[in-house]
C-alpha cells in the first residue's frame, strides 16, 4: 500500500507540470492561431482549458486521496504536505471537489453550442451580456449546486472519524486534525458498533445522482442532434467544403475530449460511490481512481490539438522551426569549436 501511495503523490505532481504544459499550449494555439470558421467557440475552448489548469493547480496543492473502505468513499487531504491551515485545505478540497460538477456541466454547454453552431442559432452570438451568461455561467451555478451538496451532506462526522481512526490515520502515522475529507459515509455507528442507514448522506447522493443523470440525458440528446445536423450540413452547398470539414472535426474532437474524463473519472465514480453503500469499499480501487483523476487534464486538451487538422498543422510547423533551429544552432557551436580547434 505504501508503493501505491508514493505512485499516487507522484502521478499528481507529474501530471499537474504535464497539463500546465499542455493546456498552456493549446490556449495559445486556440488564441493565436484558430481558423475563421471556429468562431467565438474559441473562448469556450479556451474556458475549458482554464478550467483544467486551475484543476491541475487545486490538485497539486491539496494532493488529495481517494480512500474507499467498506461504506465509506472520502476524498482526504491532508495538511502536512504544504503546511497550510486546516481551513484554508477544507475550503480547496472542496473546490477541488466541485471540479467534478462542473466539468460535467462544460461539456454539456459544448454540445449544446456546437449544435447551435450547426443551425445557425442566434445563440452563438455573444453580443449580449444574457448569452454571455447562458455560456460562461452556467457551469458555476452547476458547481454551485453541486457544491451545497457536498457541503451541506457529505462533510465530515463522527462516525466517519472513526473509521479514518481505525483504517487511514494509523497507517499514515498522522491524526484527525492533520486532515479534511469530503465523502459520503453510508451508515452511522452507535456505542454498541450497530449500523444506521444515514438518510442525510444517501439524500444528499440522490442530488448528485441526479445532477449527473441530467447532465449525461442532456450531452446525449444534443450529441445525437449534432451528428444529424452535420450529415445535413455535408450536404448543404450554402457553406464551403472547409467550413464543413471544421465543424466535423469539432464534432469528433469534443466526442473524444468528452469520451476521456467520461473513461477516467465520470463512470468509474458511478461505482466507487456506489459500492460503498453495499460495503463494497476498496482501498486499491480508491488509489487506482485517484491516478486516473490525476491524468485527466494531461489528455483532455490532446483531442483538440492532433485531430483538428489545422492546429495538428501548427504543432508540425512549430516541431519543424525548432528542430531546424537546434540543427543550425549545433552547426554553430560545431564551427565555432572547429576554429578554436585549428
Amino acid at each position: 500500500m505504501d508503493n501505491l501511495i508514493f505512485i499516487q503523490s507522484l502521478t499528481q505532481k507529474v501530471c499537474a507540470i504535464l497539463s500546465f504544459i499542455s493546456n498552456s499550449l493549446l490556449i495559445q494555439l486556440v488564441l493565436y492561431r484558430s481558423p475563421d470558421g471556429v468562431g467565438m467557440y474559441k473562448y469556450l475552448m479556451v474556458y475549458i482549458s482554464a478550467f483544467e489548469l486551475l484543476y491541475a493547480f487545486l490538485g497539486l496543492i491539496v494532493q488529495p486521496e481517494f480512500y474507499s473502505y467498506s461504506s465509506v468513499i472520502l476524498v482526504i487531504a491532508r495538511t502536512d504536505r504544504f503546511g497550510l491551515p486546516v481551513w484554508i485545505i477544507r475550503v480547496i478540497n472542496t473546490l477541488f471537489c466541485n471540479m467534478f460538477g462542473i466539468s460535467m456541466a462544460m461539456f454539456t454547454i459544448h454540445f449544446i453550442y456546437r449544435y447551435c453552431v450547426i443551425i445557425g442559432s442566434p445563440m452563438i452570438r455573444m453580443d449580449s451580456a444574457f448569452k454571455v451568461c447562458i455560456w460562461f455561467l452556467s457551469p458555476i451555478l452547476y458547481g454551485f449546486v453541486w457544491g451545497i451538496f457536498l457541503v451541506g451532506t457529505l462533510g465530515p462526522s463522527e462516525s466517519t472519524n472513526i473509521v479514518l481512526g481505525e483504517r487511514f490515520l494509523p497507517f499514515r502515522h498522522i491524526t484527525i486534525d492533520q486532515i479534511t475529507y469530503v465523502g459520503p459515509n453510508y451508515y452511522t455507528r452507535d456505542l454498541n458498533g450497530t449500523e444506521t442507514l444515514n438518510l442525510i448522506v444517501c439524500g444528499g447522493m440522490a442530488g448528485l445522482t441526479i445532477m449527473v443523470t441530467i447532465s449525461f440525458a442532456t450531452i446525449s440528446i444534443f450529441a445525437y442532434k449534432c451528428y444529424k445536423g452535420v450529415g445535413n450540413l455535408l450536404h448543404d452547398s450554402q457553406h464551403s467544403e472547409g467550413y464543413k470539414i471544421l465543424q466535423s472535426q469539432l464534432l469528433n474532437m469534443l466526442v473524444v475530449q468528452v469520451t476521456i474524463p467520461f473513461v477516467l473519472m465520470h463512470g468509474p465514480a458511478s461505482f466507487m460511490f456506489t459500492g460503498p453503500i453495499l460495503h463494497f469499499g476498496n482501498e486499491i480501487a480508491g488509489g487506482l481512481f485517484c491516478i486516473a483523476v490525476a491524468v485527466y487534464p494531461v489528455l483532455d486538451p490532446l483531442p483538440t490539438m492532433f485531430m483538428v487538422q489545422h492546429y495538428r498543422q501548427v504543432l508540425k510547423e512549430m516541431i519543424k522551426k525548432k528542430t531546424k533551429w537546434m540543427v543550425g544552432d549545433e552547426h554553430i557551436r560545431q564551427a565555432k569549436f572547429e576554429n578554436f580547434i585549428f
